[in-house]
């Protein structure tokens, strides 16, 4: 009976070591991270407004971390493909993702795709917020405005089609809003990207864009007609052109830019990524690099990052339900 006591006494403390020394080298491994590069896959083409932030914010964080962080593109699916490769990924903090939220939660929303929006991944920090996108048409198309652009589009089911960044992004959402609205039937030509979408509309293969961020010099050149935008106030810019929610229209497209990484990553590891990219924000490059993509600073933190993706989820799931876009979302949150 003794002898029984003292080996359950040992297996007890041997088994106590055991966790406490597994414990202390998973506090030194994370102690340590970086070890060795970084990877954040970007969920656009390059030249996208993703692309071009992803990579300004990267130049500080880079600095602080002391390694280098590597920039691949994976575009596609309005940005989900990307996100599904990083929630399947190690949750080691080496392998993150730079993406918008219409591609963690509006596009999962309207499609079923491999991952779950508030489960898959680890909400690391919101930097920069558009507001400044909009709908375009080439200068010489007919329509001056964008009550003749909708009364065309009425008129001709069908005839009309626009370009966006991809299906699920805020200007895909802002035209199915309008085509409910008024009824209208036009055809979404998905691109991998803002700057292939407008690239399309420039070049005459679609007869108007929901554009994302970089159409404002083409704007002020005189190549492309801005008909109405999508924030939630005119831009200082452009101060004649209405805003959809002017228009009668209950959208506002608030796309944030983030960075996550897979979920189950370890706290002090997602602490020193998000100093690291927070430290990433203070730099020349990345205020130039909003700066030039119109694009309006905020701050969250991780908490309040996931918080605002649960917040976003009800508003966007209620807004696609009242314009009959989805009955019930097409993939599950959790």
């Amino acid at each position: 009976m003794i002898r029984r006591k003292s080996k359950l006494k040992f297996l007890i403390v041997l088994l106590l070591s055991i966790s406490i020394s597994i414990i202390f080298s998973i506090r030194i491994v994370n102690a340590d991270f970086p070890e060795r590069p970084v990877s954040i896959i970007v969920a656009f083409a390059p030249g996208a407004a993703t692309d071009i932030i992803t990579r300004a914010i990267s130049i500080g964080a880079e600095r602080y971390l002391g390694k280098q962080i590597i920039i691949e593109n994976k575009s596609g699916g309005g940005g989900t493909i990307a996100l599904a490769v990083v929630a399947n990924a190690k949750p080691d903090g080496y392998t993150l993702c730079g993406a918008p939220t219409p591609s963690i939660i509006d596009t999962p929303l309207m499609q079923k795709v491999p991952f779950k929006p508030l489960k898959s991944f680890t909400p690391i920090i919101g930097h920069s917020i558009a507001e400044h996108t909009g709908l375009l048409v080439k200068n010489d198309a007919p329509w001056k405005t964008f009550k003749e652009f909708i009364e065309f589009a009425k008129n001709n089911p069908g005839k009309i089609k626009y370009s966006s960044a991809g299906i699920g992004t805020g200007m895909h959402v802002a035209m199915e809003v309008i085509a409910r609205k008024e009824n209208i039937k036009w055809v979404h030509v998905p691109y991998k990207g803002a700057a292939p979408a407008l690239t399309a509309l420039l070049g005459g293969h679609v007869d108007a864009c929901s554009a994302g961020i970089g159409y404002q010099p083409h704007v002020h050149s005189g190549a492309v007609r801005l008909l109405a935008t999508h924030g939630e106030k005119r831009l200082i810019d452009f101060p004649n052109i209405p805003t959809l929610k002017e228009l009668g229209y209950d959208f506002v497209n608030d796309t944030l830019h983030s960075i996550v990484g897979p979920a189950g990553m370890p706290t002090e590891v997602v602490k020193k990524l998000e100093e690291a990219f927070t430290k990433g924000m203070e730099t020349v490059e990345f205020k130039k690099a909003q700066e030039t993509l119109y694009l309006n600073p905020v701050y969250y933190d991780s908490k309040k990052f996931e918080n605002h993706l649960k917040e976003r989820w009800i508003r966007m799931e209620k807004l696609l339900k009242d314009i009959n876009i989805i009955k019930e979302p097409a993939t599950q949150p959790y």
